[in-house]
């Protein structure tokens, strides 16, 4: 999510001020809370294509944030020119705008076996005994939020991994709506041990894992080095247990498949563990090239991934920003 919706062109001077922050924050949250009760009092279905219009519409006018999606689909498609990677990032834009009006439903989805049609592709030793516990993985596709509730359907307990909106406004609000996800959530800082802390009690953890972490390992992704996280390899080595990719695919509106992928298990059992955690860290990137290829409009892509090299300057601009605002975070 931007930092700033309405009063993006404001970023800058809002850091160094901080009632202009707190204005726009809550101007953003008054933008999202009617979207939000609106996408509430209509049909499913029917609130998921009317974010995908909405999507559409805010997501390329955050200039920044679309030229970002552009240079990334354009390592992944360097045959597309600019008005196709223009095309395939306003459909990633309305998938986004489908995810947002999909919040207020996830309790409905939730419920009904119609909506989430779940598939394992081979026995998972936590489905046949919740008490051992696995570590699942999976991509910013479609709405990958359900990938915990696909768990819980499966009588598992699970903790799941989540990043706050810079905004704490919305960050409640979200969290309020994730409630429905029947899963425990875990901030993403001091993540790493949490995560440790449930695998410790029996309780599985998930996270998607397809962005930059700058404190990563360089991973192959669409053939360039991505800085990438180990971390769930490595706490399924440490902990002996399973590492799940799930793929979820969006079937028609609010309609999906969750599939759960057979565990990905180190190639050379002789390597040491950090060559172990990484060979698993590369098998699922290539699941997720797979995956992204296939559906690309799916793929919520909004921070850069690769090493800036010669890209455009909006975007270069774009990661000043982003740069910014961690070190603010922190």
């Amino acid at each position: 999510m931007a930092e700033f919706i309405l009063g993006n062109s404001l970023r800058k001077l809002a850091r160094a001020n901080k009632p202009l922050q707190n204005a726009l924050w809550r101007l953003d949250y008054a933008l999202v809370w009617v979207l939000v009760k609106l996408f509430a009092a209509l049909p499913v279905d029917a609130a998921s294509r009317l974010g995908d219009r909405v999507g559409r519409w805010i997501g390329p006018r955050l200039s920044r944030k679309h030229a970002i999606f552009k240079a990334n689909f354009a390592v992944v498609f360097p045959e597309l020119d600019d008005a196709g990677l223009d095309a395939l990032a306003r459909d990633a834009w309305g998938q986004a705008g489908r995810v947002l009006a999909e919040y207020p439903h996830l309790e409905a989805l939730y419920h009904d076996p119609q909506r989430l049609q779940v598939e394992v592709m081979e026995e998972i030793e936590t489905f046949r005994d919740p008490s051992r516990p696995a570590v699942f993985v999976g991509a910013h596709l479609s709405n990958w939020e359900i990938m915990a509730s696909a768990v819980a359907l499966k009588g598992v307990p699970v903790a799941s991994l989540y990043s706050p909106p810079t905004n704490p406004l919305l960050d409640r609000m979200l969290r309020d709506s994730r409630a429905a996800l029947n899963c425990e959530l875990l901030p993403r800082d001091n993540s790493a041990r949490l995560m440790m802390r449930c695998l410790k009690h029996g309780r599985s953890v998930g996270m998607v894992m397809d962005r930059r972490v700058d404190d990563g390992s360089p991973v192959p992704f669409f053939g360039r080095d991505k800085l990438s996280t180990l971390v769930p390899a490595r706490l399924a080595l440490k902990h002996h247990c399973d590492m799940v990719p799930i793929r979820v695919e969006r079937l028609q509106d609010a309609r999906y498949r969750i599939t759960f992928y057979p565990p990905v298990r180190p190639r050379c059992e002789d390597a040491g563990q950090a060559e172990q955690a990484e060979d698993m860290i590369a098998q699922v990137h290539e699941l997720f090239e797979g995956w992204i290829r296939e559906n690309p409009r799916d793929w919520l892509c909004s921070k850069r991934l690769w090493p800036k090299g010669k890209i455009d300057p909006s975007v270069q601009a774009a990661d000043a920003d982003e740069a910014k605002s961690r070190n603010d975070d922190d």
